[in-house]
């Protein structure tokens, strides 16, 4: 079954405020540091086809695994719901730091890190050292969305990236599959975020895959036995 096909049976009006609230999420959540100020063709001057660029590499990835889309959709709110949209996501452990590719929520989880690797890679050989990996993940998820058959939007860019990642914060503040709505909706408005905002964010999970793991608990053990 398509990602295309999926995407067109959400209703239009939960599809439609899903990319509001990816847009807007990049505004609400709160970050560690000064925020710079973002605008859109951030990158008109200093590197011109960094959009265009984006968008090819995650049309390649599609084209090898259609899944991508989904999976890089995914990155997006993994990074900026832990202490901002900074890149931190992407950031490997090191000697004296624990990151959040290992906390609960992302371990064997996440997936098509090397997505946004490429995408890098490809910005580096065009402008070295212009384009934000923070940035990315932000462009690649609005591109996965529209190359999935979902509308376009202007997304505002200028952000700098983390030197610092935390697995802890992740897991103080990331949900649980096993998170039930009204846990749910006092996490999402901690952030701002509504009671619509949670059912179109969860409603972005109709396209993808899921662990069995995740689910198994709702299919089997309605009672709570």
């Amino acid at each position: 079954m398509s990602v295309l096909y999926l995407l067109k049976k959400l209703p239009k009006e939960i599809m439609s405020h899903f990319i509001f609230l990816l847009s807007s999420l990049l505004l609400l959540l709160p970050t560690s540091a000064t925020p710079p100020a973002l605008r859109p063709g951030f990158y008109s001057e200093t590197c011109p086809e960094a959009e265009s660029i984006v968008r090819d590499v995650i049309r390649q990835a599609m084209v090898r695994e259609t899944r991508s889309a989904a999976s890089v959709m995914r990155l997006q709110f993994h990074d900026c719901f832990v202490n901002g949209c900074d890149g931190s996501l992407l950031l490997d452990d090191t000697p004296d730091m624990v990151g959040e590719k290992l906390s609960l929520s992302n371990i064997d989880s996440l997936r098509s890190y090397e997505v946004i690797d490429q995408v890098k890679e490809a910005l580096e050989k065009a402008c070295p050292q212009v384009v934000s990996c923070a940035d990315i993940v932000i462009m690649a998820a609005r591109d996965a969305v529209v190359l999935s058959g979902g509308p376009k939007w202007e997304v505002k860019l200028g952000r700098k990236d983390s030197l610092r990642a935390s697995e802890e914060a992740a897991d103080d503040i990331m949900p649980s599959p096993r998170a039930n709505a009204s846990s749910l909706i006092t996490l999402f408005s901690k952030f701002n975020l509504t009671i619509k905002d949670l059912v179109a964010l969860s409603g972005s999970h109709s396209i993808g895959k899921g662990r069995c793991f995740s689910v198994l608990f709702r299919l089997y053990n309605q009672s709570g036995s």
